[in-house]
């Protein structure tokens, strides 16, 4: 296809999509969550933010459970849940993008905090209704307790970050863990690297390869408990920024995982990893833009209130400065909704609206967690017919393009949130107090949202691929087309 072709309306502009779960009751109810959280940030976590910074600094392993406490009675632990799992809403991407930016607003790295559990759920959830009970039923019914289960996704490895977030980087990448099929499971080898909550996680889902030399065709998805054997803790990092959302190191020794714990087959971890970037990416855009939204309003906040600022708020160069932020601010939103939008309601979010999925939520939990109905749903035929729903329903070409949306809009705020804070640093100078040491920390929060999720520079290639030139990963239909036997090509399994 033409790089200049014409771009459908619908592409375009993706919030022109009907939105048929933001009407009426949703969308207040939707409105009223995102005022509860601007409370809770303006209330808790601005105040504590350089406190939280400091102690992190000097104990980088250090856990605001207090805090974790109080958004998840908020809500904030369960954004990501559909109503099949737990959760209130089927527009798991938009509600958390708008929230999470609530979040960073007053602390980027409390925001990574609630983002980086969420980002733990979602492989179980792209990875069908055998996943959405059992032990994500305990993360949802947990989130209103006073010690609420906290999730991580461990990807990255010392020798492989990136590129093993991209579905063609992903073949030469310098992976060394390796999972082995052994009787009733896997056991699990390695190190992964820069997991954030990975210190204090107690489900991990973990992307690792049967063999690391063919990553694309052998990975595939595992959920870890934190107390099991042969699992460690090797490290903490000591961030520069974010620094209330710790991150670890996670070391693998022959940690069994069983059958009922593993999410998959192995190539599907490829797809997973595509659509689980396309949910998160946006979230990450809610961040960056939040970051750079905390700043501006403390900036301006200072030029209103505080005498050592007086005289600077009537200067035009000032004003300009003030509007050309805003207005950054702005484009960035409207970034990641437009990427939000288009995962709920074109791509991965249409499983979760979909008719035999609101079948199985009318289902009463006795039934749907039982043994029998537990056993169908991991079967392999309940794997095929997923995949060939998301093949049908979302494709390649609805997955790539809502992947390229997040990826824009990630690297859109990340941006904003480097240039922002760097506006507001030069604006308030070296004699703004305690205002200064307040930019400072988002300025140095807001360069981690350039890196992780994959590079910006690495976000961009997608955003390329995918809506400049045009191209589809083929992820989906590599794996319905090797569920497929070469005598007659029909499904293995298909009656």
């Amino acid at each position: 296809m033409s790089y200049h072709a014409p771009t459908p309306l619908q592409d375009a502009a993706p919030r022109l999509i009907d939105h048929p779960q933001l009407q009426g009751r949703q969308l207040g109810e939707l409105g009223e969550l995102v005022a509860r959280t601007r409370e809770f940030s303006r209330r808790t976590l601005r105040p504590r933010a350089l406190e939280l910074d400091r102690i992190a600094d000097k104990d980088p392993g250090h856990f605001a459970w207090d805090i974790a406490a109080e958004g998840g009675k908020l809500g904030l632990l369960n954004l990501v849940l559909p109503k099949a799992s737990g959760g209130d809403s089927d527009q798991v991407c938009t509600r958390s993008a708008l929230v999470i930016e609530e979040v960073a607003a007053g602390c980027g790295g409390m925001a990574t905090l609630f983002g980086a559990h969420a980002l733990g759920i979602t492989p179980l959830l792209v990875g069908g209704p055998a996943h959405w009970q059992g032990p994500l039923r305990e993360v949802a019914d947990s989130a209103s307790s006073d010690r609420p289960l906290i999730m991580a996704c461990a990807i990255t490895e010392p020798t492989a970050g990136t590129d093993v977030e991209h579905h063609v980087h992903v073949r030469t990448a310098k992976l060394v863990s390796r999972a082995t099929k052994v009787k009733g499971g896997y056991r699990l080898n390695g190190v992964k690297h820069f997991i954030s909550n990975g210190n204090v996680a107690k489900w991990i889902t973990v992307i690792m390869p049967e063999d690391p030399t063919r990553p694309y065709e052998t990975t595939l998805a595992f959920l870890v408990d934190g107390d099991s054997e042969g699992f460690a803790v090797t490290k903490v990092e000591h961030k520069m920024g974010q620094r209330s959302s710790p991150a670890a190191e996670l070391t693998f020794n022959d940690v069994f995982v069983p059958d009922d714990r593993v999410i998959g087959q192995p190539g599907d971890g490829t797809p997973m990893i595509a659509a689980v970037l396309a949910g998160s990416r946006p979230v990450v855009g809610g961040i960056g833009t939040g970051i750079a939204r905390g700043a501006y309003e403390r900036l301006l906040e200072w030029l209103e209130n505080d005498p050592s600022a007086a005289g600077l708020l009537e200067r035009q160069q000032v004003q300009i400065a003030l509007a050309k932020m805003h207005e950054a601010i702005h484009v960035s939103r409207q970034a990641y909704l437009d990427a939000a939008t288009a995962f709920d309601q074109a791509s991965m979010g249409k499983l979760f609206t979909h008719r035999l999925v609101k079948l199985y939520r009318t289902l009463p939990r006795g039934i749907s967690g039982a043994a029998p109905a537990t056993k169908q749903l991991r079967s392999d035929f309940t794997r095929r017919r997923f995949f060939q729903l998301m093949d049908r329903e979302v494709g390649d070409r609805g997955l790539s393009q809502s992947l390229g949306l997040s990826s824009m809009s990630k690297a859109r705020g990340a941006d904003t949130a480097m240039w922002v804070t760097g506006m507001a640093l030069e604006i308030a100078g070296l004699a703004s107090g305690e205002l200064r040491a307040e930019l400072e920390k988002c300025m140095r929060d807001a360069k981690l949202c350039q890196i992780y999720e994959g590079t910006n520079q690495l976000n961009r290639l997608e955003a390329f691929e995918a809506l400049v030139a045009n191209r589809d990963m083929h992820v989906l239909e590599d794996v319905v087309t090797s569920m497929k036997t070469p005598a007659n090509g029909r499904l293995k399994g298909a009656a």
